[in-house]
């Protein structure tokens, strides 16, 4: 036998529909509030950030010295940056005057007799660039010498590591 919906039972059915969806969209209401979606994202980065942290710990751990050389190349960009961002270029009236640099305290520093103060006063403009002819002159320098058993000894493992890559 079938049994044939009255129009009571088909408006009791569409009041319990409707209900239900007046409920989902409170509880959608809900969940896109911005107060709980930022308390959502704030424990996913938690959770994830502790993770993130500790991987980069352990690449650190593995690979001081490149971690140590990019951050070094970071800093350096962001200081040349800088440097670069303050720069005030004159061309005055044509480009004959032109130059990317500065050139008077070299020319200063080769014909003074009072050669100290002239470094001094360059390196203190250029900081960037006495630091790379200091690594540059440190490295020609080590080329020179022979390398002593107490190196070898300290810096042995770490010289075999970096090389073998």
């Amino acid at each position: 036998m079938t049994e044939t919906a009255t129009i009571e039972d088909l408006a009791r059915a569409a009041d319990d529909a409707g209900a239900s969806l007046v409920d989902e969209v409170n509880n959608l209401a809900d969940r896109l509030t911005p107060r709980r979606m930022v308390d959502e994202a704030l424990t996913v980065v938690k959770a994830r950030g502790s993770d993130l942290a500790r991987d980069a710990g352990n690449v650190v751990k593995a690979h001081p010295v490149a971690t140590g050389a990019a951050v070094a190349a970071i800093g350096l960009a962001l200081y040349a940056g800088n440097r670069i961002s303050k720069a005030e270029i004159d061309l005055g009236h044509d480009l004959d005057d032109y130059s990317d640099y500065e050139d008077s305290a070299l020319t200063a520093a080769a014909t003074d007799g009072d050669v100290g103060d002239e470094a001094r006063a360059l390196v203190q403009d250029n900081p960037v660039i006495a630091i790379l002819a200091g690594i540059a002159a440190g490295a020609a320098l080590a080329l020179l010498f022979p390398t002593s058993t107490a190196e070898k000894r300290s810096l042995g493992a770490l010289a075999r590591r970096v090389t073998s890559r």
